[in-house]
C-alpha cells in the first residue's frame, strides 16, 4: 500500500512540475564529463545542447555550493559566452548571455567549473554521490550523455543510477558502462521538468586522500575537548584559592536581626534576591499599619480568588530607599477609593519589582553591608565567562566541520554541556563573605533555627511581651521557607486575628490553618501578578549518502536552471 502510495505522490509531482514547465525551449542534449581526483575534487565541464522555440537572451544555471550541511565550494568557472556571476552563498548564480540580444533557434552553452566536496567525515566508506542533472531545469531535458572518471579502481557492481523526480528510486533509466576507471552512459527516455539524474557509487574507506582534512579535524577536535576539560578545571583551582573557609557562628536570635526588611533577611539567608524577598513586603507592611489585604471571592465556578490591597499610610516615614521606592511604586496604581486590585498589576508591575531590586543591591554596595566580598564575585564572573569560550568553541568545531553524524553531534553537544554545567557550579561558589556579611549570616541562620525549634513555652513568653509576635514574624518565616512550621507551633496558642487581613476566615471563630490558606492563596496571586511580564514570541525554524542506492536528486551538486 505505501508503494502505491508514494508513487501516485510521485505521479503528482510529475503532473504539477509539467503544468508549470516553461515550453519556450527544450534541452536536445546535455554532455557532463566529469574528472574526479584522488582529493575529491570534482572537475566538471556541461555542454548544453538548448533549441530555443521563442526568443531569449539565453539560459541561467544555478549550482549548489553545499550538501549535506557541510561546503562544497565552486571555483574556476569558464563559459563561452557573456555570463554574469553571482555567489549567493550556498549556490552560484550563471546568468548566460547578451542582456541586449535575443536568440531562437540552436544554441550552445558550456560550462566548466570544479567543485570541491572533500571529506565527507564518513569514516566507514567514501562515495560517489552526485547529481548529473539536478531537479531544477524547469524544461524537457530530450537526452543525457555522461563520462564520469575516477583516479582508482572501484567496484562497478556498487554502481546505481536513479532518475525521476525528487526521491525517485527508478534505476532503468539509465544505460552506462565501465572501461578502466570511467563509467560512460546516457538515459533512454527524455527527462521532464524537475526530473534529475544521479550516480551512487559506495567506495571503500580512504579511496580518497583526506590525510589533511583528517588531521586538521582530529587536532581541532581534541583541542575542543582540552578546553572542556581546561575551563572547568580553571575553575575548580580558582575556587580552592578563593573558597571561603571562616566559619559562620550562629547566635540565638528571638527577633530579625539588625532591624532588617524580610528582602534583606532573604537575601543574607542565600544571597540571592528572590521573588517572595520582595511580595513578602506586602504582609510586612500590612502587618506595621501602611495597608489592608483584603479578599475577595471568585463569583463563578471556574474564577479565580483576587486579593485587593487598600492602603492606609503614606511611605514618609520608610526609610530604606528600595523599600520606599516600590510601596510608592505600587501606590501609584491604587483607584481613587485608595485600592488596587492584585490583578490589575499583572504584566505591569514587574518592571518595579526588578528596579526595586537594583535599588537594594547598590544600596547595600555603598553601605557596605554586601554579603560577599566584591572582589571574589568579580573573579567568580570571570571564571563563568569561560563559559562563552566553551560555546564558541563548539559552535566553531560544529560548523566549520559541518559534523552532521548524530552520535557525534550528540558526543560533543553532551561534552560541552556538562563542561558548562559543572563550570557554572563551581565558578557560584567562588565567592568570600565580607566580615559583616559573616556575622550577619550567623545571625540569620540563628533567627532561621529559632523559628523551626522553637518550644511552645518559650512562644507563650514572647506572645506576653508582644501580643503581635506571630504577625510580626510572619513575613519572615515567609522568605525563609518555615511559614507553615511556624504557623502549626502557634495552632494551641490564642492568637487573636489581625487587623490588616480581610477573609473569609476572619470572623468570630478565627481557625490558623485556613488563615494560612488565605496567605499562602494570596502569596501566590502576589507573585503571579506582581512578578507576571508579557511572553516575547518565540519561532522555531531539513542529503543522504549513497548507501543503500540512493535517490534521485539527493546527491551533490546538480541544481539547475531555464530561459531568461
Amino acid at each position: 500500500m505505501l508503494r502505491y502510495s508514494f508513487s501516485l505522490f510521485l505521479l503528482l509531482v510529475t503532473l504539477t512540475s509539467n503544468l508549470f514547465a516553461d515550453s519556450g525551449y527544450v534541452i536536445d542534449n546535455y554532455r557532463v564529463d566529469i574528472t574526479i581526483d584522488e582529493k575529491n575534487i570534482y572537475k566538471v565541464e556541461e555542454d548544453i545542447n538548448v533549441d530555443f522555440k521563442e526568443p531569449r537572451r539565453g539560459i541561467y544555471r544555478v549550482i549548489p555550493e553545499v550538501f549535506n550541511g557541510r561546503e562544497i565550494k565552486v571555483n574556476d568557472i569558464k563559459t563561452n559566452v557573456q555570463t554574469h556571476a553571482k555567489d549567493e552563498g550556498d549556490y552560484i548564480y550563471l546568468r548566460m548571455g547578451n542582456p541586449n540580444l535575443y536568440v531562437t533557434g540552436a544554441k550552445n552553452y558550456l560550462i566548466k567549473f570544479n567543485q570541491n566536496l572533500g571529506w565527507d567525515r564518513e569514516s566507514n566508506f567514501d562515495e560517489v554521490y552526485y547529481n548529473l542533472i539536478g531537479n531544477d531545469w524547469d524544461t524537457t531535458i530530450k537526452k543525457l550523455e555522461f563520462n564520469i572518471t575516477l583516479p582508482k579502481e572501484f567496484d562497478a557492481s556498487k554502481i546505481n543510477f536513479t532518475s525521476g523526480v525528487r526521491g525517485s528510486r527508478n534505476n532503468k533509466g539509465v544505460k552506462w558502462s565501465v572501461s578502466g576507471n570511467t563509467i560512460s552512459g546516457y538515459t533512454l527516455e527524455p527527462l521532464g521538468p524537475k526530473e534529475s539524474v544521479t550516480i551512487a557509487l559506495s567506495l571503500p574507506e580512504g579511496y580518497f586522500d583526506f590525510s589533511a582534512e583528517k588531521t586538521m579535524f582530529y587536532i581541532l577536535k581534541t583541542l575542543l575537548y582540552i578546553i572542556y576539560i581546561a575551563v572547568p578545571t580553571t575553575a575548580f583551582v580558582v575556587w580552592k584559592k578563593f573558597r571561603d573557609e571562616k566559619q559562620v557562628i550562629q547566635t540565638v536570635e528571638f527577633y530579625p536581626p539588625d532591624n532588617l526588611t524580610p528582602t534583606e533577611v532573604g537575601y543574607y539567608i542565600d544571597g540571592v534576591i528572590h521573588s517572595k524577598d520582595m511580595t513578602s513586603l506586602i504582609f510586612y507592611w500590612a502587618d506595621k499599619g501602611y495597608l489592608k489585604l483584603n479578599e475577595i471571592k471568585g463569583s463563578g465556578l471556574f474564577s479565580k480568588d483576587d486579593f485587593e490591597i487598600e492602603f492606609l499610610k503614606s511611605s514618609n516615614d520608610i526609610s530604606k530607599e528600595f523599600e520606599n521606592y516600590m510601596f510608592r511604586a505600587l501606590m501609584s496604581f491604587k483607584n481613587s477609593d485608595g485600592k488596587v486590585r492584585i490583578s490589575s498589576l499583572k504584566n505591569r508591575f514587574y518592571k518595579h519589582i526588578e528596579k526595586a531590586a537594583e535599588v537594594l543591591e547598590i544600596d547595600l554596595i555603598m553601605s557596605k553591608k554586601t554579603l560577599y566580598d566584591s572582589k571574589s564575585l568579580r573573579i567568580g564572573n570571570s571564571v563563568r565567562a569561560l563559559i562563552f569560550v566553551v560555546i564558541f568553541a563548539t559552535i566553531v568545531y560544529l560548523n566549520y566541520f559541518k559534523i552532521q553524524n548524530l552520535v557525534e553531534l550528540g558526543l560533543t553537544i553532551i561534552l560541552g554541556f556538562v563542561s558548562i554545567l559543572i563550570t557554572i557550579g563551581i565558578s557560584g561558589k567562588i565567592k568570600s563573605r565580607t566580615d559583616y556579611g559573616r556575622e550577619i549570616l550567623g545571625r540569620v541562620e540563628g533567627f532561621k533555627r529559632f523559628l523551626e525549634t522553637a518550644e511552645k513555652r518559650k512562644l507563650e513568653m514572647l506572645i506576653h511581651e508582644n501580643p503581635g509576635y506571630f504577625y510580626n514574624i510572619l513575613p519572615y518565616t515567609i522568605v525563609l521557607g518555615v511559614s507553615q512550621v511556624w504557623a502549626d507551633k502557634f495552632k494551641d496558642l490564642q492568637i487573636p486575628p489581625p487587623q490588616w487581613y480581610g477573609g473569609s476566615n476572619i470572623g468570630n471563630a478565627f481557625m490558623m490553618a485556613s488563615f494560612m490558606r488565605g496567605i499562602n492563596n494570596s502569596m501566590g496571586a502576589l507573585n503571579d501578578s506582581m512578578l507576571s511580564s508579557p511572553k516575547a514570541p518565540t519561532n522555531f525554524g531539513g542529503g543522504g549518502s549513497s548507501m543503500g542506492g540512493g535517490s534521485s536528486g539527493g546527491g551533490a551538486g546538480g541544481g539547475g536552471g531555464g530561459s531568461w
